[in-house]
């Protein structure tokens, strides 16, 4: 691993510690979180794996949609598996690009070039921001109407997001951007003169933006992938709620919906290792607010920080066995 990586990782580590032990001396009653731990019911716990497995499958699935409407010849268990092998190495890079970056080199080959998968994963966040922000939205819609009031400022940032991700979308794939930007690149290109190194990233990036641009063409595949990535932000609402099943908190199915959406839309940011100690720390600002204390509400995090890294161990497997380069088989 390189040396930068090396030191993010120490960095989010570190501040994931910092953080669960500000919340475990301040506001945590731990008597009453081991209380919930001694008395946990696993047949929930097995149901949350089985659950988080089901939308890994969704994801691989929905990636499907985004590189095989480009012609291009993937199969759902490399797929599946490039997934595990991204999540298990993203838990250790200081940012989400690392693990992308991991896809990327995991699937590409002479049928399938790295600047149309790494299109594809370009267009797969941007619409899956759009998604999240949408279920943040109808959240804080719920919250409001749950308990009353909102947390301050929280609807502005949360509509401004989703105004910029819908407008930045469409601009990034209309006609004269794309123009624009490979303008832009050859500009750079004619700067570059004898800098080889450049001159093969800029026409590297050239390649990826004229595959980007190219989903202009494909509505009805980037629209399908809207509605299931839609229907997935259903998945940690109903995993946050197994997870309080397990820990026997009262916590209902409205509850939840009204606080996970929004919380994870806060913790995207990848600060810590995992999101230990992030998504705690939204779930202590949120679900307080629909009747939740702040012992269960940090316990939920822990609970589905834990649940999240343990679904990655199949990606540590495939690593053992294969490398970071899946190798084919007849896709």
């Amino acid at each position: 691993m390189p040396k930068q990586s090396t030191k993010g990782t120490v960095i989010r580590i570190g501040l994931s510690i910092a953080l669960m032990a500000i919340y475990c001396f301040f506001w945590v009653d731990l008597s009453s979180t081991w209380r919930h731990l001694a008395g946990a019911d696993w047949s929930y716990l097995g149901l949350l794996a089985i659950w988080i497995t089901l939308d890994r499958m969704l994801m691989a699935y929905k990636w499907l949609l985004l590189v095989r409407c480009r012609g291009v010849a993937l199969s759902f268990s490399k797929s599946l598996c490039s997934y595990y092998l991204a999540t298990f190495v993203g838990t250790f890079l200081p940012t989400t690009v690392g693990a992308d970056a991991v896809r990327v080199g995991a699937v590409s080959g002479v049928k399938r070039p790295s600047s149309l998968v790494t299109a594809s994963i370009v267009m797969e966040r941007a619409l899956g921001f759009v998604a999240a922000t949408v279920a943040a939205m109808a959240a804080l819609a719920l919250m409001f109407w749950l308990a009353g009031r909102l947390p301050t400022r929280t609807f502005d940032i949360t509509l401004a997001l989703l105004v910029l991700s819908v407008g930045g979308l469409f601009l990034s794939i209309s006609v004269w951007v794309g123009r624009l930007l490979q303008k832009l690149v050859e500009a750079i290109q004619r700067k570059a003169g004898r800098w080889a190194w450049l001159n093969k990233a800029l026409d590297w990036s050239d390649k990826v933006l004229g595959a980007y641009g190219e989903y202009r063409r494909h509505g009805v595949s980037l629209f399908i992938f809207l509605l299931l990535s839609l229907l997935e932000q259903t998945a940690p609402v109903v995993g946050v709620w197994l997870a309080a099943m397990a820990m026997r908190i009262d916590l209902g199915l409205l509850q939840t919906a009204a606080v996970a959406p929004l919380a994870l839309l806060c913790s995207r940011v990848p600060l810590s290792v995992a999101g230990f100690g992030v998504i705690e720390g939204f779930y202590m600002i949120f679900f307080p607010m629909v009747g939740v204390s702040l012992s269960d509400s940090f316990l939920l995090g822990l609970i589905g920080d834990i649940s999240v890294m343990v679904s990655t161990l199949p990606g540590g497997l495939i690593l053992a066995l294969s490398g970071f380069k899946l190798r084919d088989s007849s896709s």
